[in-house]
């Protein structure tokens, strides 16, 4: 099966990936304690124990990251869920202002209403706190997590600042100003700064890319995530988080990784630090968009990861 899966990888035809924009998501859930969810089930024919795909939490963030990663895993045979998440996306966004606990419940919820099995979580950049944190809680839910780019080490482990606290107060409390704060996060100028900071070939941030933003910018609503990650009220420690793990967890990592923020850039060897019981995949020549920018690569190991007893 192993050798199977990874053949079909490599003659996987790269022109079944997405048009740029498209959604991808085919079906609506309801999920305790979060309204209306959007997702795809994974397609039928595919075999073996679901992969659930978890976007991050950034502005513009949808389940759009994947569209490169998807129809590999896909070709691979792999049970695949992807979804937008609640604030998110094409998935309800009630005027809302989230927590990190907030992910944690709803990452729970949606496996244990909607997968109902123990799954692989594939979770991206903050996520991945929520992935680890539901794994300590409930194992009957995960059986191996994937973290994408993970947070929690030299950005996203602490409180907000004093300048990021001004930022919610005033936003929260004025729509008409977080409605211009949100377009303004959104114009292609802001897109194309940000996005080449998450690619190692900045080639990459093209048209096909912004359009993938581009979908979210008339997504108004999606401004109450967006400022809650934006003003630092989503956080939490990676040694936090991966307390009490006794599932296999895998760290994948864009070697040229670079932050835009004053914090030092985390490497692999930082959360191996931290949590050396964890594998870690460092890809050259990609960023911390590494599913966009090398994604054969990151279907590979998770293709390899997901079958291991």
């Amino acid at each position: 099966m192993k050798f199977f899966s990874l053949l079909l990888l490599i003659l996987a035809n790269i022109s079944l990936s997405f048009a740029q924009g498209e959604s991808l998501l085919t079906r609506d859930t309801q999920v305790t304690g979060f309204g209306r969810i959007r997702y795809r089930a994974p397609l039928e024919g595919t075999t073996g124990s679901p992969i659930v795909l978890v976007h991050g939490i950034y502005g513009g963030a949808s389940h759009r990251t994947f569209r490169k990663l998807l129809p590999l895993l896909d070709q691979a045979g792999k049970r695949v869920f992807i979804l937008d998440l609640p604030g998110a996306g094409e998935s309800e966004k009630p005027r809302r202002f989230y927590k990190i606990d907030d992910l944690d419940s709803f990452v729970e919820n949606f496996l244990a209403e909607v997968v109902k099995e123990r799954a692989t979580l594939v979770a991206e950049s903050l996520s991945g706190s929520a992935a680890l944190k539901v794994s300590s809680t409930r194992p009957d839910l995960i059986r191996r997590v994937v973290l994408l780019s993970p947070t929690g080490i030299n950005s996203l482990a602490t409180p907000p600042s004093q300048r990021e606290i001004r930022l919610f107060e005033r936003l929260s409390n004025d729509d008409a100003a977080l409605k211009a704060f949100y377009e303004n996060l959104l114009n292609d100028n802001s897109l194309r700064f940000f996005l080449k900071f998450g690619f190692f070939d900045d080639t990459l941030v093209n048209e096909d890319l912004l359009n993938d933003f581009r979908a979210m910018k008339p997504n108004i609503n999606q401004r109450f995530i967006s400022l809650s990650f934006v003003s630092g009220q989503i956080y939490r420690s990676f040694e936090e988080s991966s307390k009490n793990i006794f599932i296999p967890v895998l760290g994948i990592f864009g070697a040229e990784y670079e932050n835009f923020q004053e914090t030092k850039p985390s490497t692999a060897e930082d959360f191996r630090a931290i949590r050396p019981q964890f594998e870690y995949v460092e890809i050259p020549k990609s960023g911390s968009s590494v599913q966009r920018e090398k994604p054969e690569e990151v279907a590979r190991e998770i293709v390899i990861f997901s079958e291991e007893d």
